[in-house]
């Protein structure tokens, strides 16, 4: 645990307080081949989990890159020959595209280097090093619950969508209720879709209230015991997630000094 946890921290930083390239950029691609090569993680479920946090990314950076400009206000006069984009009061600019194209690389780079954490460690391991660094045992109770709970709630949505096609075909019937938008094919989604989201959320909740009353019934009072297993620290692993790292920052001060002497 001790091991993944220095590799992952030690990307981390590299990816938030390096320059995005090389730094960034190098931090991504190590945390990539760490977890398709010796964590072998399939790729499938790499991009699944990465989908998620990419699109909140991706938004966060065009809300960088796009600048809205208030007519009559102080520095609203932006010269057009700087301008990349514009239309109305939104505009883009090559410094503006910059900074959200950065944003972007830190935040895969360091979304990545979490990742190799996240995808490695169970979740008992995470909940005896929080206990190890005195967490609140509420605070890891309520985590231990929450992570059980969203595998809950994938397999009943799972359950009753799969359960839908099987009995509807994946396909809705073109029932005259008196509003075109009700046979069309979007109206027929947002239905479908809407029956599932109210299924699944009081399954979920009825399976929430079973756990809940299974924790009473054992006497759960203070808090929950967990069996985590005991694993041998690897010296070899660690001296390579040193040398790893610090051949980034090394490649990373190489650059800056190559550049700072072509200026």
């Amino acid at each position: 645990m001790g091991d993944k946890a220095l590799l992952s921290v030690g990307l981390v930083v590299t990816a938030l307080v390096t320059p995005p390239v090389p730094g960034g950029m190098l931090a991504a691609v190590v945390a990539v081949a760490v977890l398709l090569g010796p964590a072998r993680v399939p790729g499938r479920v790499l991009a699944e989990a990465m989908a998620g946090p990419c699109l909140f990314i991706v938004l966060g950076a065009i809300s960088v890159a796009v600048v809205v400009t208030v007519p009559g206000a102080a520095g609203a006069g932006t010269p057009t020959s700087a301008l990349w984009w514009s239309w109305g009061p939104l505009s883009m600019t090559g410094q503006s595209l910059v900074r959200g194209a950065e944003l972007a690389v830190h935040g895969v780079a360091g979304t990545l280097a979490v990742m190799v954490l996240a995808t490695t460690t169970p979740m008992v391991d995470l909940v005896a090093v929080g206990r190890r660094l005195r967490i609140p045992d509420a605070c890891l109770d309520i985590a231990a619950l929450m992570y059980r709970l969203v595998f809950v709630l994938l397999d009943t949505t799972a359950t009753v969508r799969a359960a839908q096609q099987a009995r509807l075909g994946d396909a809705r019937s073109r029932r005259v209720v008196g509003s075109r938008w009700s046979r069309s094919w979007v109206g027929s989604r947002v239905e479908a879709a809407g029956e599932v989201t109210g299924t699944v959320l009081v399954r979920s909740w009825v399976r929430a209230s079973r756990l809940a009353d299974g924790l009473a019934g054992r006497g759960y009072e203070v808090t929950l015991v967990t069996l985590p297993a005991t694993q041998v620290r690897s010296w070899r692993f660690e001296l390579a997630t040193v040398a790893g790292v610090a051949a980034i920052w090394v490649t990373v001060w190489g650059v800056h000094a190559v550049g700072t002497g072509l200026m």
